[in-house]
This record gives structure tokens, sequence and C-alpha cells, in this order.
């Protein structure tokens, strides 16, 4: 997938954050679209289960209200988020994301790294050395664009 002494995928210039993928890293990056549009309900589907965490944790009938007056507005920008991820896989050359577009780009590689962990059984920090190869490159993967673009963002502050 690639050796963390390259250049990152991900440089600030005037225009915005330019990002840069081969033509491999794309076709992964591409297939983060369907996992995430497969997900399925919580308390099924341990994906849904890790994205949705409770937010009042002792209120399950404030959470509930929470969750229905809020989801839809959560999943309309989880759509938003995978429209960014989708403009920068359809690209054959480098993509220039605006701040916005970043932290949508951002989030959506983390739903796929919790979507992916969370299938994969991940509980813990030692599950990882657990895990079969595939598995564990591709969330090591995922993680090494979160931890360049996060490096990426900051780096303007």
């Amino acid at each position: 997938m690639g050796d963390h002494g390259e250049v990152s995928h991900f440089k600030t210039t005037r225009k915005g954050i330019t990002a840069s993928f081969g033509p491999e890293e794309r076709a992964f990056l591409a297939d983060v679209l369907p996992l995430l549009a497969g997900i399925g309900e919580v308390g099924v589907d341990p994906a849904a289960t890790r994205l949705n965490v409770p937010v009042y944790l002792d209120d399950p009938e404030s959470n509930e209200e929470w969750w229905r007056l809020m989801g839809v507005d959560l999943d309309a920008t989880r759509q938003s988020d995978r429209d960014v991820l989708r403009k920068v896989v359809q690209s054959d050359d480098a993509t220039v994301l605006s701040d916005e577009e970043a932290d949508s780009f951002l989030r959506v590689i983390n739903q796929a790294r919790l979507t992916l962990g969370a299938r994969l059984g991940l509980e813990v920090e030692e599950d990882h050395d657990r895990l079969e190869e595939d598995g564990r490159q591709a969330l090591d993967y995922l993680g090494w664009i979160l931890e360049e673009l996060t490096a990426e963002l900051t780096r303007s502050l």
C-alpha cells in the first residue's frame, strides 16, 4: 500500500489542500464507499453500533429522542462526506479540497476505519495483532491516511 517514508498524500497550497493518490490507492479508497453504504442496523451490525454511540449514556429515552431528531442530519452529513471521497477517487489527477472538504474526507476515512475495525472484532489495541494480514494492512493504511491529513490540517493552524 505504500511506505510511510514517502511524501504525504496531502499538501497545502494557496488553492486548498491537494490530495494525490495513485490508481491502486484510489481503487482501495473507492471500496470504502460500498463498505459504508452497506452499514446495517444498530445492535445488529457492529459497524452501525460503533458509529452511532449513545449520546446520553444513563438516559435511553433522551438518547432515543436525540437520535430521532439529529440522526437525519447526521446521515445527510455522512452522505455529503462520502461525496468528497467519491470526487477524490474518481479523479485521475490530484484533487484540490477546501478545508471543509478536507474535514469531510477525514471524517469518512475515520468512519471507514471504525467500520472495518468493528466488523473485524477490534475492541482493544491488542486485537490488532491478532488480525489477518489483509485486515491489519487495510486498517493501518486508513490510519496512515488519517494521520497524514490530520498533520496537514494542523500545520496551517
